[in-house]
């Protein structure tokens, strides 16, 4: 049987915590290089965009929908999340109100 010591548990974290640490330092030190490249600033203006619509697909379909009274608190928050992009273009105000306005819907707060 093959034993790990402590030594080896200790490397490997070492080893992951450096990794780690690289990938993260790495857009601070290549500031130079993305801010001017055309590939870096093109994904910079698309990938929020497309992350956003994963994750709300991603979230309409992980639930199991029997009825469609099931979605309803899914589909309202999407609904107002969409609107307030739409009308005040400011994400982490969407993003929260969505939040908030599921979240109530939820927990009966809003009583529908």
């Amino acid at each position: 049987m093959l034993r790990v010591s402590d030594f080896e548990y200790l490397l490997a974290a070492l080893i992951m915590g450096g990794v780690t640490f690289s990938l993260r330092a790495f857009p601070f030190l290549a500031r130079g290089f993305i801010a001017h490249h055309h590939r870096i600033q093109v994904l910079g203006r698309r990938l929020p965009v497309a992350m956003m619509v994963l994750l709300t697909l991603y979230a309409m379909g992980v639930h199991n929908w029997h009825a469609p009274a099931d979605g309803k608190a899914q589909v309202i928050a999407v609904v107002v999340v969409a609107g307030l992009q739409l009308w005040r273009r400011q994400a982490l105000t969407s993003i929260l109100t969505g939040t908030l306005v599921y979240m109530s819907l939820v927990n009966g707060w809003l009583g529908l």
